[in-house]
């Protein structure tokens, strides 16, 4: 039997501090546009605890996930492997991670203000009633997004609207439902970038905050909202109208269509129609539902395998939260682009919810079609995030044989859904 525990909490600077995600951005936030939260699950079982916390951050780090867990190792049977700690990706919160401060300076006492509201809220799980519950699984298209690679016609490849590239659509709904039908907590999913929000020195959540505003004001003012970053490394908000100067008129009649930001006006119509589906999806009748029956396996392999010339430390982390034998959260911690997801799927049992930004984020993690390209997300980012070396060539084969380690011994065999939105 299992049970189901779940709260948030806030995690909104009480300071002006830097802002993580962006090299060019210098000084500190000069206002709270809305709150940055912690949301959590607990799910209580005979073999053990496991747990799900999500975060307002660009970034969370091992490291913080360690501290955590310390502070609550007589109180609840967590670790490693079974605490998934995972990051929206906004651009528009204060960092905790050191190890990356040329995309931010992480604030030491801002990072152990997160670590105590994570316990607290832990903590608070710890001690709270059980519930029994059952999950209900429901999916469907978003159609927001846009692969962000572009090749220019003299060859280039830059950051731009590329509606042929790859991109994942689906929104993933999860709704917890108690025995007496009473909603305890609700996980979503999508890969996007947090990058549409159009004031820079100002805090947010981004899209994941505006979408969990409208899932409050449909199903409850304090219903716990798990929000979980699909594989959103080469994928961002679609663009709106023409650009804004004359300047970068003059640019895109040379380069093609680049990126131009959002107004508040086109941030808003954006972010509010992508709530306004995921809301009307999570009103719909579930394409599964199940009792809970959850199981957690992690693996680990040096940062150095994957690349040539490289004395990294780090390890790159795959974690698999299975809450029934055909409902799968596959995470990793990497920036994955969109392209990585189609392995995963030949791989994984069942349904998959596929997710990134766990644990210590080493850099993007992309294709080996796409090596070569010298493009942000195959090499031109590792100088921001303290790496050097070369992607070798057989990454693919590296990261889908560590998925199948994973994902070894589960359920086999797919699972028969009705199509849902031309999604099969």
């Amino acid at each position: 039997m299992c049970t189901v525990t779940s709260d948030s909490i806030d995690i909104t600077p009480r300071r002006p501090l830097p802002l993580a995600g962006y090299e060019n951005r210098h000084g500190v936030s000069e206002a709270v546009n809305d709150p940055l939260e912690l949301n959590a699950v607990l799910l209580r079982t005979h073999q053990g605890d496991i747990a799900i916390l999500t975060a307002d951050l660009l970034f969370v780090t091992a490291e913080l996930k360690r501290r955590i867990l310390d502070s609550l190792r007589d109180e609840l049977r967590l670790d490693a492997d079974t605490l998934l700690f995972a990051a929206s990706h906004t651009h528009y919160a204060p960092s905790v991670d050191p190890g990356k401060p040329r995309l931010g300076a992480a604030d030491q006492e801002y990072t152990a203000f997160v670590a105590q509201q994570a316990t607290t809220l832990l903590r608070r799980l710890a001690a709270s009633p059980v519930r029994r519950c059952r999950m209900q699984y429901i999916r469907g298209l978003a159609d927001h997004a846009i692969n962000r690679r572009r090749r220019t016609w003299w060859g280039r490849m830059v950051r731009g609207p590329n509606p042929e590239g790859p991109r994942d659509e689906t929104v993933h709904v999860i709704r917890l439902v108690g025995d007496a039908g009473e909603l305890v907590a609700m996980l979503w999913s999508y890969g996007c970038h947090p990058v549409g929000f159009p004031h820079p020195a100002r805090v947010s959540a981004d899209y994941p905050g505006v979408v969990r505003r409208e899932l409050r004001r449909a199903f409850g003012p304090e219903l716990p909202i798990l929000f979980l970053q699909g594989f959103a490394g080469d994928v961002r908000p679609r663009p709106a109208g023409r650009p804004h100067t004359i300047r970068r008129r003059c640019a895109e009649a040379i380069a093609g269509p680049l990126f131009n930001p959002l107004d508040e006006a086109e941030y808003l119509a954006w972010a509010e129609s992508l709530a306004s589906r995921v809301v009307q999806l999570a009103h719909s009748a579930p394409v599964l539902e199940r009792p809970l029956a959850p199981q957690c396996r992690r693996a680990r392999i040096p940062v150095s395998t994957l690349l040539d010339g490289s004395q990294d430390r780090r390890d790159l982390s795959f974690q698999r939260v299975s809450l029934g034998p055909d409902l799968h959260i596959a995470a990793i911690s990497a920036e994955p682009v969109a392209g990585q997801i189609g392995e995963l799927r030949a791989i994984a049992p069942g349904i998959l919810v596929p997710v990134g930004y766990i644990d210590s984020v080493f850099g993007y993690l992309p294709t080996v079609a796409m090596l070569g390209d010298r493009g942000y997300e195959d090499q031109n980012f590792m100088p921001a995030f303290g790496l050097e070396g070369t992607f070798r060539p057989n990454i693919d084969q590296v990261v889908e044989e560590t998925w199948r380690t994973l994902f070894a011994g589960s359920a086999e065999g797919p699972v028969a859904l009705p199509t849902t939105d031309g999604h099969p």
